[in-house]
């Protein structure tokens, strides 16, 4: 298995690396798509999209973040800092251009996203659904921490596959969310939940590179009207906002067809620096 030894921490961090047979030599196109997954979740979650982009050219690195699946959780956690920072410590020891970079983020790793491109200045950002952090949904992940201390990930795998996608949604598109959720540990799962409810509202506004944001219609974990607070605040005014009919909350899962050709068209359209 592929993991990061990361130098400055006593951990790995789990990721994938999927490239075409020819790198793109053109000094002004993107080269490299960063693929951060969310709450519940992990780098499998991209799996449905990351062909259509490797056959587009573009190079595809989606890590487990700290706590999620197989990279395991060190320390207490609780803060989307750390998962900020492996971001940087991948893109160093696998010699990524930011610049030649685009982050995609869903959900959880839609506040990750933006963060990390105003840090490492990425040259674009996809949001797929993102978290907007407010006290509903500090109320929410309250609640699944107590039913996870209660019952473990069993007492989530059961609900979240069906509240959390559209009704047209397929046996087989819940069972592998089921998978995902069944894939933490608990307390990675409590952790990470933790880090979206101290998290704060990132600076949008100081963002100036290319947005693309993707809301399903049927979102009901992260709506649109949170979703369109977000773009409108978004500093840069190359911005696209895109909604995606009978889609839930799991786009990649539930309508990675649609996803994965709206996120080659918007690397496609990025010019770097």
């Amino acid at each position: 298995m592929p993991f990061l030894k990361l130098q400055d921490r006593d951990r790995q961090l789990y990721y994938t690396w999927s490239a075409p047979p020819t790198a793109a030599s053109s000094s002004d196109k993107i080269t490299t798509v960063i693929l951060i997954h969310g709450l519940g979740s992990s780098s499998s979650y991209y799996a449905p999209v990351i062909p259509k982009l490797v056959d587009a050219g573009y190079t595809c690195l989606a890590l487990d973040s700290h706590g999620a699946a197989l990279t395991p959780l060190t320390g207490e956690g609780g803060s989307l800092d750390t998962i900020i920072d492996d971001i940087g410590a991948a893109v160093s020891a696998l010699d990524i251009s930011p610049s030649r970079t685009v982050i995609v983020g869903h959900s959880m790793g839609g506040i990750v996203a933006p963060e990390a491109a105003l840090r490492y200045q990425f040259a674009g950002t996809v949001l797929l659904g993102p978290v907007y952090p407010n006290a509903a949904l500090t109320k929410v992940l309250q609640d699944r921490i107590t039913k996870v201390q209660q019952n473990g990930m069993d007492s989530l795998a059961d609900i979240i596959p069906i509240v959390g996608t559209a009704s047209s949604s397929t046996p087989l598109q819940r069972a592998f969310i089921r998978t995902l959720l069944l894939s933490q540990t608990p307390e990675g799962y409590i952790a990470n939940c933790k880090a979206i409810a101290s998290a704060s509202v990132p600076d949008y506004a100081s963002i100036g590179t290319p947005l693309l944001l993707i809301n399903g219609a049927e979102d009901f974990v992260c709506p649109i009207e949170l979703s369109q607070k977000v773009y409108d605040s978004w500093g840069s005014k190359d911005k696209k906002l895109q909604i995606l009919d009978r889609t839930g909350h799991w786009y990649c899962i539930e309508s990675p067809e649609h996803v994965g050709t709206a996120i080659v068209q918007f690397v496609n359209g990025i010019k770097t620096a």
